[in-house]
């Protein structure tokens, strides 16, 4: 084998690797961005329970400043609890990726009052698990852009 003809191997070897192990990257209407926009307007509207069954049964929400609630029983109380303080919700997705039934998806959110009054902005993330060819939220994380009280 020439030098040349080794090095074309190597890098279709190198070009088939990366492409066999790379996440597969969701553009347009992406499975996530549907989940994305099925959370908001069922929270907006009060559907909690919808809310609550786009996670795994055994999912969990990790809000900034408090406990995480695990399983679908804490996941509603959790947002049943934020409801009462935040009726609305506006998130974007920014990034998602897919990869082997398990993935991520990032974004930005704003809560508000019922006026529409904005009380907190940040960015959020998920993890995500195809479960029964559905795509559904393991576990999230969210942190607000605002300082701490008092540390302004």
């Amino acid at each position: 084998m020439t030098p040349s003809t080794l090095r074309r191997c190597s890098r279709c070897f190198v070009l088939i690797a990366f492409l066999a192990v790379s996440p597969l990257a969701t553009s347009g209407e992406s499975p996530m961005e549907a989940m994305v926009q099925a959370w908001e307007a069922n929270y907006n509207s009060g559907e909690l329970a919808a809310v609550q069954a786009l996670y795994t049964a055994d999912g969990c929400r990790m809000p900034p400043n408090a406990e995480t609630a695990h399983g679908s029983e804490a996941i509603l109380a959790q947002l049943e609890g934020s409801r009462n303080a935040a009726p609305k919700v506006k998130l974007d997705l920014t990034n998602t990726e897919t990869f082997d039934g398990n993935g991520y998806a990032t974004g930005t959110y704003s809560i508000m009052s019922a006026d529409g009054t904005v009380l907190d902005s940040g960015k959020w993330m998920n993890v995500n698990r195809k479960v029964d060819g559905s795509w559904l939220i393991h576990c999230d994380i969210w942190n607000s852009n605002r300082p701490l009280p008092g540390a302004e």
